[in-house]
């Protein structure tokens, strides 16, 4: 009798540890990045932001976000090289490599951007690609200013006094 009450209390704190755990795998499903979310919440912003119509941000979203794919493997691939090249311990000469490494990612991005000016302005006006410019900086303000925010009220952020 013992030994089987043992076991149904053994089971039972089993059951209720395996449920925690499943809860905290959820939440953290939901806290973790999701580029369509970050993608979706970008259009919205600059399209009420850049005044875009439907047929124009239908226009201008698939380039944009082609240039923002390519920007991200521009960096990627320079952190990449950074870190397989250069390793984890540096001198003031690696330093100095490691930050031309970077300055050329930079001059490859901006490369890049001029590019797709072009394609820009197939799709919608100078004057209008002027505001997306514009609101694509207030958009990425907003996102480190809600990050602060959120980062400020997280308990664990806290500091004793």
């Amino acid at each position: 009798m013992k030994k089987t009450i043992i076991f149904i209390i053994t089971l039972f704190a089993f059951s209720a540890t395996f449920f925690a755990q499943e809860q905290n795998k959820k939440e953290d499903k939901k806290k973790r990045f999701s580029l369509e979310e970050f993608q979706n919440r970008q259009r919205e912003f600059i399209t009420k932001h850049a005044r875009l119509t439907p047929e124009e941000a239908e226009a201008f979203f698939p380039i944009f976000f082609e240039l923002q794919k390519k920007k991200w493997l521009i960096n990627k691939e320079a952190r990449d090289k950074v870190e397989s090249k250069y390793g984890k311990e540096h001198s003031e000469e690696k330093c100095l490599l490691i930050v031309n490494e970077f300055a050329d990612a930079k001059i490859k991005i901006a490369e890049l951007e001029k590019e797709y000016i072009e394609k820009y302005l197939k799709a919608i006006s100078a004057k209008k690609l002027l505001g997306i410019q514009r609101a694509e900086d207030n958009f990425q303000k907003d996102m480190l200013r809600r990050m602060w925010d959120r980062g400020r009220k997280n308990p664990r952020n806290q500091h004793k006094k």
